[in-house]
Protein backbone atom coordinates (compact mmCIF):
# COMPACT_ATOMS: atom_id res chain seq x y z
CA UNK A 1 0.00 0.00 0.00
CA UNK A 2 1.64 3.46 -0.93
CA UNK A 3 1.66 6.46 1.65
CA UNK A 4 -1.05 8.04 0.09
CA UNK A 5 -3.22 5.68 0.72
CA UNK A 6 -1.99 5.33 4.10
CA UNK A 7 -2.49 8.85 4.80
CA UNK A 8 -5.88 8.84 3.42
CA UNK A 9 -7.08 6.39 5.39
CA UNK A 10 -5.71 7.21 8.85
CA UNK A 11 -7.73 10.83 7.46
CA UNK A 12 -10.89 8.78 7.40
CA UNK A 13 -10.23 7.45 10.62
CA UNK A 14 -9.79 10.83 12.21
CA UNK A 15 -12.91 12.50 10.91
CA UNK A 16 -15.19 9.51 11.96
CA UNK A 17 -13.63 9.77 15.63
CA UNK A 18 -14.39 13.81 15.61
CA UNK A 19 -18.11 13.33 14.15
CA UNK A 20 -18.48 11.04 17.07
CA UNK A 21 -17.19 13.03 20.07
CA UNK A 22 -19.08 16.03 18.96
CA UNK A 23 -21.98 14.28 18.71
CA UNK A 24 -24.52 16.28 20.96
CA UNK A 25 -24.90 15.12 24.11
CA UNK A 26 -27.69 17.14 25.20
CA UNK A 27 -29.27 17.29 28.62
CA UNK A 28 -26.44 16.54 30.52
CA UNK A 29 -26.93 17.87 34.19
CA UNK A 30 -24.42 19.64 36.36
CA UNK A 31 -22.45 18.33 38.78
CA UNK A 32 -24.68 20.40 41.29
CA UNK A 33 -27.85 19.24 40.14
CA UNK A 34 -26.29 15.49 40.44
CA UNK A 35 -25.75 15.63 43.66
CA UNK A 36 -28.80 17.24 44.93
CA UNK A 37 -31.18 14.87 44.09
CA UNK A 38 -31.62 11.27 42.48
CA UNK A 39 -33.13 9.84 40.34
CA UNK A 40 -32.30 13.19 37.50
CA UNK A 41 -35.25 13.47 35.48
CA UNK A 42 -34.78 10.80 32.30
CA UNK A 43 -36.50 13.12 29.90
CA UNK A 44 -33.47 15.55 30.45
CA UNK A 45 -31.62 12.73 28.34
CA UNK A 46 -31.16 13.16 25.00
CA UNK A 47 -33.94 11.26 22.79
CA UNK A 48 -31.23 8.30 21.39
CA UNK A 49 -29.43 7.35 24.64
CA UNK A 50 -32.94 7.21 26.52
CA UNK A 51 -33.20 4.00 24.37
CA UNK A 52 -31.06 2.48 26.63
CA UNK A 53 -31.05 4.54 30.09
CA UNK A 54 -30.09 1.50 32.50
CA UNK A 55 -29.37 1.11 36.04
CA UNK A 56 -25.81 -0.30 37.60
CA UNK A 57 -25.33 -3.89 37.62
CA UNK A 58 -21.77 -4.58 39.27
CA UNK A 59 -21.70 -8.07 37.64
CA UNK A 60 -22.13 -6.50 34.20
CA UNK A 61 -19.34 -4.01 35.43
CA UNK A 62 -17.05 -5.66 36.60
CA UNK A 63 -17.26 -8.12 33.29
CA UNK A 64 -16.63 -5.72 31.30
CA UNK A 65 -12.97 -5.11 32.69
CA UNK A 66 -12.48 -8.29 32.00
CA UNK A 67 -13.68 -8.29 28.05
CA UNK A 68 -11.42 -5.26 28.24
CA UNK A 69 -8.46 -5.98 29.62
CA UNK A 70 -8.72 -9.01 26.80
CA UNK A 71 -9.06 -6.75 23.81
CA UNK A 72 -6.91 -4.06 24.84
CA UNK A 73 -4.26 -7.23 25.10
CA UNK A 74 -4.93 -9.08 21.81
CA UNK A 75 -1.62 -7.29 20.19
CA UNK A 76 0.19 -9.75 21.89
CA UNK A 77 -0.72 -12.10 18.99
CA UNK A 78 1.96 -10.53 17.14
CA UNK A 79 4.28 -12.99 19.56
CA UNK A 80 3.66 -15.78 17.64
CA UNK A 81 2.46 -14.30 14.48
CA UNK A 82 5.35 -11.86 13.89
CA UNK A 83 9.07 -12.30 13.93
CA UNK A 84 11.06 -11.99 16.61
CA UNK A 85 12.74 -8.77 15.22
CA UNK A 86 9.74 -7.17 14.64
CA UNK A 87 8.77 -7.14 18.45
CA UNK A 88 10.58 -4.05 19.85
CA UNK A 89 8.56 -2.26 17.22
CA UNK A 90 5.64 -3.41 17.06
CA UNK A 91 5.71 -3.31 21.65
CA UNK A 92 6.73 1.04 20.39
CA UNK A 93 3.64 1.32 17.88
CA UNK A 94 1.29 0.13 20.18
CA UNK A 95 2.78 1.76 23.44
CA UNK A 96 1.88 5.26 21.11
CA UNK A 97 -1.42 4.18 20.48
CA UNK A 98 -2.48 3.40 24.12
CA UNK A 99 -0.55 6.70 25.08
CA UNK A 100 -2.70 8.14 22.68
CA UNK A 101 -5.71 6.84 23.75
CA UNK A 102 -5.49 7.06 27.24
CA UNK A 103 -4.91 10.93 27.15
CA UNK A 104 -7.66 11.16 24.81
CA UNK A 105 -9.99 9.47 27.63
CA UNK A 106 -7.97 11.88 30.29
CA UNK A 107 -8.74 14.77 28.92
CA UNK A 108 -12.39 14.23 27.46
CA UNK A 109 -13.43 13.21 30.64
CA UNK A 110 -11.63 16.45 32.29
CA UNK A 111 -13.89 18.53 29.77
CA UNK A 112 -17.39 16.74 29.81
CA UNK A 113 -19.19 16.24 33.00
CA UNK A 114 -21.80 13.92 32.39
CA UNK A 115 -24.18 11.85 34.80
CA UNK A 116 -24.08 8.16 34.33
CA UNK A 117 -27.07 6.06 33.42
CA UNK A 118 -27.28 4.85 36.49
CA UNK A 119 -27.89 8.36 38.07
CA UNK A 120 -31.55 8.46 36.47
CA UNK A 121 -32.38 5.73 39.01
CA UNK A 122 -33.04 6.05 42.75
CA UNK A 123 -29.94 3.66 43.81
CA UNK A 124 -27.15 4.35 42.34
CA UNK A 125 -23.57 3.20 43.59
CA UNK A 126 -22.46 4.90 46.78
CA UNK A 127 -18.85 4.36 45.87
CA UNK A 128 -18.66 6.01 43.00
CA UNK A 129 -20.99 9.22 44.03
CA UNK A 130 -18.52 9.64 47.07
CA UNK A 131 -15.54 9.81 44.50
CA UNK A 132 -17.03 11.75 41.69
CA UNK A 133 -16.97 8.70 38.97
CA UNK A 134 -20.79 9.11 38.58
CA UNK A 135 -19.51 12.49 36.33
CA UNK A 136 -17.19 10.46 34.19
CA UNK A 137 -19.96 8.76 31.41
CA UNK A 138 -18.09 10.62 28.54
CA UNK A 139 -16.66 8.82 26.83
CA UNK A 140 -16.24 5.62 28.06
CA UNK A 141 -12.78 4.99 28.67
CA UNK A 142 -12.96 1.00 28.90
CA UNK A 143 -14.43 0.92 24.92
CA UNK A 144 -11.61 3.14 23.62
CA UNK A 145 -8.53 1.04 25.43
CA UNK A 146 -10.79 -1.92 24.07
CA UNK A 147 -11.30 -0.40 20.41
CA UNK A 148 -7.44 0.86 20.50
CA UNK A 149 -6.29 -3.34 20.79
CA UNK A 150 -8.86 -4.75 18.05
CA UNK A 151 -8.20 -1.46 15.59
CA UNK A 152 -4.22 -1.99 16.24
CA UNK A 153 -4.52 -5.89 15.57
CA UNK A 154 -6.25 -5.32 12.43
CA UNK A 155 -4.19 -2.80 11.05
CA UNK A 156 -0.92 -4.11 11.45
CA UNK A 157 -2.18 -7.17 10.16
CA UNK A 158 -3.73 -5.78 7.33
CA UNK A 159 -0.66 -3.99 6.55
CA UNK A 160 2.44 -6.24 7.47
CA UNK A 161 1.16 -9.64 7.65
CA UNK A 162 -1.66 -9.92 5.39
CA UNK A 163 -1.46 -13.71 5.10
CA UNK A 164 -0.84 -15.23 8.53
CA UNK A 165 -2.87 -17.74 9.33
CA UNK A 166 -3.51 -15.82 12.93
CA UNK A 167 -5.12 -12.75 11.33
CA UNK A 168 -8.62 -13.53 10.53
CA UNK A 169 -8.86 -15.13 14.40
CA UNK A 170 -7.34 -12.53 16.05
CA UNK A 171 -9.31 -9.68 14.06
CA UNK A 172 -12.57 -11.40 14.89
CA UNK A 173 -11.48 -12.37 18.26
CA UNK A 174 -10.33 -8.40 19.23
CA UNK A 175 -13.50 -6.31 17.80
CA UNK A 176 -15.96 -9.38 19.41
CA UNK A 177 -14.14 -7.95 23.00
CA UNK A 178 -14.52 -4.62 22.37
CA UNK A 179 -18.34 -4.88 20.80
CA UNK A 180 -18.79 -6.86 24.15
CA UNK A 181 -17.44 -4.43 26.30
CA UNK A 182 -19.24 -1.70 24.72
CA UNK A 183 -22.39 -3.82 25.26
CA UNK A 184 -21.33 -4.69 29.11
CA UNK A 185 -20.82 -0.49 29.41
CA UNK A 186 -24.42 0.11 28.52
CA UNK A 187 -25.45 -2.99 29.78
CA UNK A 188 -24.37 -2.34 33.70
CA UNK A 189 -25.38 1.46 33.59
CA UNK A 190 -22.40 2.70 32.90
CA UNK A 191 -22.40 4.61 29.97
CA UNK A 192 -25.34 5.71 27.25
CA UNK A 193 -24.83 4.91 24.17
CA UNK A 194 -23.21 7.71 22.55
CA UNK A 195 -20.56 7.43 25.13
CA UNK A 196 -19.37 3.97 24.08
CA UNK A 197 -19.84 4.96 19.75
CA UNK A 198 -17.32 8.11 20.76
CA UNK A 199 -14.97 5.72 22.40
CA UNK A 200 -14.92 2.84 19.51
CA UNK A 201 -13.98 5.82 16.97
CA UNK A 202 -11.37 7.28 19.60
CA UNK A 203 -10.10 3.48 20.93
CA UNK A 204 -10.08 2.68 16.38
CA UNK A 205 -8.62 6.47 15.31
CA UNK A 206 -5.13 5.86 17.97
CA UNK A 207 -5.32 2.28 17.15
CA UNK A 208 -5.71 2.26 12.99
CA UNK A 209 -3.40 5.55 13.04
CA UNK A 210 -0.08 4.82 14.64
CA UNK A 211 0.09 1.53 12.05
CA UNK A 212 -0.91 3.57 9.23
CA UNK A 213 1.47 6.38 9.93
CA UNK A 214 4.11 4.12 10.62
CA UNK A 215 3.81 2.71 6.79
CA UNK A 216 3.26 5.79 5.57
CA UNK A 217 6.35 6.98 7.02
CA UNK A 218 8.24 4.05 5.90
CA UNK A 219 8.97 2.42 9.11
CA UNK A 220 7.62 -1.13 8.57
CA UNK A 221 9.81 -1.61 5.69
Amino acid sequence: MNQTESTRRARRFAVAAAFCVLVPIAGGPSAASAQESTPLPVMDVNAFDRLAVLPYSEPLDVSSDFTQYAAFLTPAIFSVAAPVDDWLGIGAMYAGSAALSFGARTALKAVFDRARPYMYYADPPAGAIADGDYLDSFPSGHTIMAFTGAGFTAALFRIRYPDSPYRVPAVIASYALAAVTAGLRVGSGSHFMTDVLAGAAIGSLFGIAVPYAADALGLLE
